[in-house]
């Protein structure tokens, strides 16, 4: 069976290594042969238009260069569950089946197929929820005044910025005296 291996990872600062090298020994285990494989560093909650290696997938699936998709956790294919139904609908419109290593699932059984569905609505919840505690988190935190942004340049700065310029400072020289920014000399003078 000629198999597709897809890994991603949301954040360039990650490393898709290990989930790559558990599916190159699961295909070579399974006896598949793998077709080709699809990496990328982007978001799940990017659509698959926004997704290039997701698009080369689809498009190769259309022309049946493998019959299923490898993938470590469904998730990877897409975190809401709208996206996921639209990513698993197209493959199994092509009779291309999806094979998810972390969850133990094939879409060529039944059974795996329905449980798919259920994994991608708790995939679905669980970055929902993730999203409802970074909200509280934030809102806790900007209750307690540690969050939003930069703290203010200090009221001393700001006049020590305004007389080095009206006695003809530079202002690279400000910003080296004074240990700020440029933008922060512009914005003190009004600029």
């Amino acid at each position: 069976m000629r198999v597709a291996i897809y890994v991603r990872v949301s954040t360039s600062q990650q490393n898709d290594e290990a989930q790559y090298e558990e599916l190159v020994a699961l295909c070579q285990r399974s006896g598949w042969e793998v077709a080709d494989t699809y990496r990328e560093k982007i978001s799940g909650t990017k659509g698959s238009d926004e997704r290039e290696e997701l698009k080369r997938l689809l498009r190769d699936a259309r022309l049946r260069r493998f019959s299923k998709v490898v993938v470590w956790s469904v998730d990877r294919l897409g975190r809401s569950m709208k996206h996921l139904i639209t990513v698993l609908s197209e493959l199994k419109d092509l009779n291309i089946a999806v094979f998810s290593f972390k969850q133990g699932i094939d879409t060529e059984t039944a059974m795996g197929s329905m449980l798919f569905q259920f994994v991608g609505i708790f995939a679905e919840f669980e970055n929902e929820m993730r999203k409802e505690r970074q909200r509280i988190g934030i809102a806790k935190a900007k209750a307690k005044g540690v969050y939003g942004g930069r703290k203010a340049t200090p009221e001393h700065k700001l006049e020590a910025i305004r007389q080095l310029r009206a006695d003809g400072v530079a202002i690279l020289k400000i910003c080296e005296q004074v240990k700020v920014a440029p933008r922060t000399v512009y914005r003190a003078l009004g600029v």
